[in-house]
């Protein structure tokens, strides 16, 4: 019997069809609630280019902005089950399942922009294992501005809320909080705001600077006041899955692209949130910014403690944020 051989086509086929056997895709879906030309948008576009120059092009990262995947709790559902690879989500999103991350609604928590930035490295070290154990590889984070109270009337002290119908988040410790600052919490989506205000359902409500232009509060809402008590954090997260799907240097190359990126969007983030305001005044709006945030600290101060109690490793995590202000 005569030994087999194979022929040089038929060698090279089987080589080409092994090779696509083994050939894996590393395309990421990243998921925004935001349109293109939003800070957000655009830092995720300079995270996909980082990653693309990086990997030869072998890892690609799809940015669906505009809320295509779904809103931001149906996105992070899919992250963590796979079906959607990667996203920037406002933290208080995550808490169902990474309730640590709840000490970053908590009150006062960040002195000013530069200390929110600061906290990115040492509080994604500190999170790292537990956004893991839910199903999220973390890969930092960034502000999407701070919140200010947006009103019918000027606000500058708490007196100023007693007894005034506020919109918050549907979130207890937004509910508590203002209720403790005397205000009548009412948790309304998003969406029905402007509805809500032009009809008198509730007087104020809190949000950040570029959602008061882009949604035209201010037309039913002429005051701005710059109070900068909870800073909306994104967290940008990938599918651990997905993560643990990429070689090693691949996945170094993904966190180097974040790291740059999350670098350069705060400075994009307070362009974006001066043009915006400028412009709302330009349209008649009032920007309050010369108040004490002393009497309101205090105001506020027992809901800090409660849910001081309730957050997992509250008490480490408010230590790594005080510690990482570069003004202290």
């Amino acid at each position: 019997m005569k030994p087999f051989t194979l022929t040089t086509g038929t060698a090279v086929a089987l080589s080409l069809m092994a090779g696509s056997a083994v050939a894996q895709d590393f395309t990421a879906r990243l998921s925004l609630d935001v349109p293109e030309g939003n800070p957000k948008f655009v830092a995720a576009q300079q995270f996909a280019d980082g990653v693309s120059e990086r990997t030869d092009g072998a890892v690609e990262i799809k940015l669906f902005p505009n809320s295509l995947l779904g809103g931001e709790v149906e996105s992070a559902e899919g992250i963590r089950l796979g079906s959607i690879q990667a996203g920037i989500l406002t933290s208080s999103v995550l808490a169902q399942w990474v309730p640590e991350v709840q000490v970053l609604d908590l009150p006062f928590v960040f002195e000013s922009d530069a200390h929110s930035v600061a906290v990115n490295e040492p509080l994604t070290e500190e999170l790292q294992d537990e956004f893991a154990d839910a199903g999220f590889h973390l890969l930092g984070f960034t502000p999407n501005g701070a919140r200010a109270l947006i009103s019918k009337d000027e606000i500058k002290v708490p007196a100023d809320v007693e007894g005034k119908k506020m919109r918050v988040i549907q979130s207890d410790l937004h509910v508590d909080l203002w209720k403790t600052a005397g205000a009548n919490p009412v948790p309304i989506p998003a969406p029905e705001i402007y509805n809500s205000m032009q009809t008198g359902v509730v007087d104020f409500f809190d949000n950040t600077a570029s959602n008061y232009e882009n949604e035209k509060w201010y037309e039913v809402a002429p005051y701005f006041t710059k109070l900068n008590h909870i800073y909306a954090m994104g967290s940008w997260v990938v599918s651990q899955s997905w993560w643990e799907s990429l070689p090693e240097e691949y996945q170094t190359a993904v966190e180097e692209a974040a790291a740059e990126a999350q670098q350069a969007q705060p400075e994009l983030q307070a362009e974006a949130d001066e043009e915006a305001l400028s412009a709302t005044e330009e349209e008649g709006a009032t920007v309050v910014s010369d108040l004490d945030r002393q009497p309101w600290i205090e105001k506020m101060s027992p809901v800090r403690e409660k849910y001081s109690q309730e957050i997992p490793q509250a008490e480490s995590l408010l230590d790594v944020i005080e510690q990482a202000n570069p003004e202290s």
